[in-house]
């Protein structure tokens, strides 16, 4: 039986979760060109700001998306644990 503090608990840690993959996503998106393109193009690479739009529609992306799951994942365990009291309810009477 799932509790309402199990719950809770999953759904902080989900949340902790979607914080990293978004921080994560930032990160690399916004590195990951400047690396590649310094390491090609040495001194003539263009400078790290213009890489920073992509980066920003990239984490807005992930955040959106993380969002849905966690919308999602809270829906779930939600109708799981009514489902658990209903089955409980008949089983009692």
């Amino acid at each position: 039986m799932i509790k309402q503090s199990d719950i809770e608990g999953r759904l902080r840690l989900f949340r902790y979760g979607i914080v990293v993959v978004v921080v994560v996503t930032f990160l690399v998106s916004f590195i990951t060109p400047i690396v590649a393109l310094n390491a090609a193009l040495g001194s003539a690479a263009p400078p790290a700001t213009q890489h920073l739009g992509t980066a920003i529609i990239f984490t807005v992306v992930a955040a959106i998306v993380g969002a849905a799951a966690y919308f999602a994942y809270s829906a779930i365990l939600q109708r799981s644990m009514q489902n658990q009291s209903a089955e409980q309810q008949s089983g009692e009477d």
